[in-house]
C-alpha cells in the first residue's frame, strides 16, 4: 500500500508540472501544432507497449479473449475527454496565465457533480449545490478582475473554464459504460490518444498553414519530450499500476493537489504575479471543491471507477 501511495504521488506531482512546460513549449510552438504531436507521440509509445504486454501474455500462456474496439463509442470518448479537451485547453492557456489555468482547472469536480445530477439522476444535496455556487463565484472573481496584464486572457480562462466542462462531459459518460470497460486500459488509453490527435490533425494542419511549420529549439525539444514521456506516459503508467491495489475513491483525493502545484511551479518557474483577487478566487474554487466532496462522501457511497485526467 504504501508504493502504491507512492505510485499516485509520482503521477499527481507529474501531472502539475504540466503547466509550465506547456507555456514554455508554446514560445516556439503553437498550441494545435503541440497538442497533436503529444497526443500522437504518447499514443504510439503506448500501443507499442500494449502490444508488448499483450504478446508476453500470449507466451505466459494465459487465456485471453479477442480485443473488441466500440469505434463509435471510442470516437465519442476520445472527442471529450482528448480533443476537445486539450483543443480547449490549450489554447486556453495560450492567452492566459498559467497560475489562472490551474486554479480554473479545479473546477472538474464541480461540473462532474452538475452533469451527474442533471444526466444521470443523481442525487445531489443543497449542500452540494452550495459548493458548485462557492466555485463559481471563485471563477468569477479570477475572471473577470482588472486585466491589468496582457497575460490575463478572460477568453483564455473561459477557454480552460469550458475544457473542464467537456472533460467532465467526458466522466459522466463513463459512468455508463458501453463496451469500452471491457477493454485492457492501456488499449483504452492508448486508442484514445491516438483517436483524439487524429481528430486534431485539421486544427494542426490549419495553424501551420496560418504560421508556418512547427519551429523546435532545444528548450521546446525538452518541454515536448517532458510532457509526451513524463506527463503523458509515464504519470499514465503510476496510477493505473496504483489502482490495482487503491481504490479509486482514495486516489481521486490524491487529485486534489494537482491544482496547487500547477499555481507553485507557474509562480516559481514563469515569475507569474499573484494578485489578491486570485488568491481570494482559487480559495473559494478549493473551499466549493472540497464542501461538495466532504458532503458527496457523506450522503453516498464511494464510486466505484475513477478516470483521472491521466492524459
Amino acid at each position: 500500500m504504501k508504493q502504491a501511495s507512492w505510485m499516485l504521488l509520482g503521477a499527481v506531482f507529474l501531472w502539475g508540472l504540466t503547466v509550465v512546460p506547456v507555456k514554455w513549449a508554446m514560445e516556439t510552438l503553437h498550441p494545435f501544432s503541440l497538442m497533436c504531436m503529444r497526443l500522437l507521440t504518447a499514443g504510439l509509445i503506448l500501443f507499442f507497449f500494449a502490444k508488448r504486454n499483450a504478446k508476453a501474455r500470449r507466451h505466459a500462456g494465459a487465456q485471453q479473449e479477442g480485443l473488441i474496439i466500440p469505434w463509435k463509442r471510442m470516437a465519442m470518448l476520445s472527442f471529450t475527454g482528448v480533443a476537445g479537451y486539450f483543443l480547449c485547453n490549450f489554447s486556453g492557456m495560450s492567452l492566459t496565465s498559467g497560475v489562472h489555468a490551474s486554479m480554473i482547472a479545479a473546477m472538474l469536480p464541480l461540473f462532474t457533480l452538475s452533469l451527474a445530477a442533471l444526466y444521470l439522476k443523481e442525487r445531489v444535496t443543497i449542500s452540494q449545490w452550495l459548493g458548485l455556487l462557492i466555485g463559481m463565484a471563485g471563477v468569477l472573481m479570477i475572471t473577470l478582475q482588472s486585466q491589468s496584464k496582457a497575460s490575463f486572457s478572460v477568453l483564455g480562462d473561459l477557454l480552460v473554464l469550458a475544457g473542464e466542462f467537456v472533460f467532465a462531459i467526458y466522466v459522466i459518460q463513463q459512468k455508463r459504460p458501453a463496451g469500452e470497460e471491457k477493454m485492457p486500459s492501456e488499449w483504452f488509453t492508448c486508442l484514445t490518444l491516438l483517436i483524439g490527435g487524429i481528430m486534431v490533425i485539421p486544427f494542426a494542419l490549419a495553424e501551420v498553414w496560418m504560421y508556418g511549420p512547427p519551429v523546435f529549439n532545444g528548450k521546446t525539444f525538452a518541454c515536448f519530450l517532458f510532457l509526451t514521456l513524463g506527463c503523458t506516459v509515464c504519470a499514465y503508467s503510476l496510477w493505473n499500476q496504483a489502482l490495482k491495489t487503491v481504490s479509486a475513491a482514495r486516489a481521486g483525493i490524491y487529485l486534489n493537489a494537482t491544482p496547487l502545484i500547477n499555481v507553485a511551479t507557474a509562480i516559481l518557474f514563469l515569475h507569474e504575479p499573484l494578485t489578491a483577487m486570485t488568491v481570494l478566487g482559487g480559495f473559494l474554487v478549493l473551499i466549493g471543491v472540497a464542501w461538495a466532496e466532504r458532503n458527496k462522501q457523506r450522503n453516498s457511497p464511494a464510486e466505484p471507477f475513477l478516470e483521472s485526467k491521466s492524459l
